[in-house]
């Protein structure tokens, strides 16, 4: 189970969330593979991107920075989680199909990055 952003999510991330809703980061030590390491810390907004630390978001972090519900097309929708995707919904969704919804992923980290660029794209978040 993935439980955390890899670095191409936390690089998008940190252009649209406050990089104090990070909780973790990618520090600059690169391994024998040639990738970074993932340490768990607080991110104290000291470190800076260019020069090579990454902020990090885990999937609590992540939830804590959806909104419980959003208004969209007129409707007040509520945040929902599944498996494999996350939906804002109402009661209607059933009815009318109208959600705002992730489709395709294969985890919970992977379905709410997407919706966060989604609700940012709809100027929503």
């Amino acid at each position: 189970m993935k439980a955390y952003t890899d670095i191409e999510q936390s690089k998008k991330l940190a252009e649209i969330l406050p990089l104090k809703s990070a909780d973790m980061d990618y520090i600059p030590i690169i391994n024998i593979d040639g990738e970074y390491s993932v340490e768990v810390n607080e991110w104290d907004n000291e470190h800076i991107i260019d020069e090579g630390w990454i902020p990090c978001w885990s999937l609590a972090a992540l939830i804590s920075v959806l909104p419980l519900f959003i208004e969209f097309k007129g409707n007040k929708y509520y945040l929902r989680f599944m498996k494999d995707y996350v939906e804002y919904a109402n009661d209607e969704i059933s009815i009318t199909g109208r959600c705002l919804h992730t489709i395709g992923n294969d985890n919970l980290v992977d379905a709410c990055v997407e919706m966060i660029l989604k609700l940012k794209e709809n100027n929503l978040l």
